[in-house]
């Protein structure tokens, strides 16, 4: 009997816990659906009095973002993740795959020297970061929200850990049958590394979606801002109004791709995160 109350306390707080936490994004979407003079009355109405789907599509293609609409903050920030995301799982996976199956001089120092890179805060690294940017001349374009995260410490890490449980029978049974090393990874290890994959292009898609201060720092043409950028130039340059029905509708739909994704893929997600929560091998 202790036992199950301690359960079912155990539930109940972590319910309304749950519920607490989503009470911000619940008025988010309450405020993305209501008429400007309905969205800061007092007590607060969550279910609106009258409903506006159509603020979603004003927010989405009205230019009152410095002139920009939404859609193309939106589509710059679907490409940078799209294309960070994909570098991201074939270059973590292909070097995971080394730092697993090979044996080479100082492998172990090496792979904690570069898991110990994800301790430095960000912060710390912006001015060197930009120096190489700016070297390749890549400055203000998108190309530099994607280069600098297509490969990190974590993703490796990751991609390591879980292609140690692979048997090396199978990799061996590959190479006595005459196939490259690139053929094994590609027919062999590749197919078998679906939570790895998963958890990887997550965790990369929702830092690249989600990066503020790098874009804010080496990006200056609007036209190629991303969608938390844009999002803060919301009504400048328009009316010192803010209209936060707008707002709240833009924001709900910065949150929607993420969210999707991580619904979809959520089983695979958490396998990942089981083979990154101890060192093997």
């Amino acid at each position: 009997m202790p036992r199950r109350m301690l359960r079912l306390v155990r539930y109940l707080f972590l319910s309304g816990y749950s519920a607490f936490s989503l009470l911000p994004f619940a008025w988010m979407l309450s405020a993305a659906l209501k008429r400007p003079q309905d969205v800061l009355t007092v007590p607060i109405r969550w279910i609106p009095p009258v409903w506006r789907p159509q603020n979603f599509l004003q927010a989405l293609l009205e230019p009152r973002f410095a002139g920009e609409n939404l859609a193309r903050f939106m589509a710059n920030s679907l490409l940078v993740a799209v294309a960070t995301t994909g570098a991201s799982i074939v270059l973590s996976t292909i070097v995971g795959y080394g730092f697993a199956k090979f044996r080479f001089r100082h492998r172990d120092t090496l792979l904690w020297v570069m898991l110990s890179t994800t301790l430095l805060p960000f912060s710390s690294v912006i001015i060197p970061l930009f120096l190489i940017i700016r070297d390749l001349r890549l400055v203000d374009s998108l190309w530099a929200l994607v280069v600098p995260f297509a490969l990190t410490g974590q993703s490796i890490f990751l991609a390591r850990q879980f292609t140690v449980t692979i048997p090396n029978e199978l990799i061996d049974a590959g190479r006595v049958d005459g196939a490259g090393e690139m053929q094994i990874f590609i027919r062999l290890v590749f197919p078998l590394l679906g939570p790895a994959i998963v958890t990887v292009g997550i965790m990369t898609l929702l830092m690249s979606w989600n990066l503020f201060l790098w874009p804010l720092v080496v990006l200056s043409s609007q036209e190629n801002f991303t969608l938390p950028l844009g999002l803060s130039l919301m009504g400048l340059g328009s009316t010192f109004l803010v209209d936060y029905h707008l707002w709240m509708a833009a924001a709900t739909l910065a949150v929607l791709l993420p969210l999707m994704m991580f619904l979809l893929l959520e089983r695979q997600y958490m396998r990942g995160l089981e083979a990154l929560s101890g060192l093997k091998g």
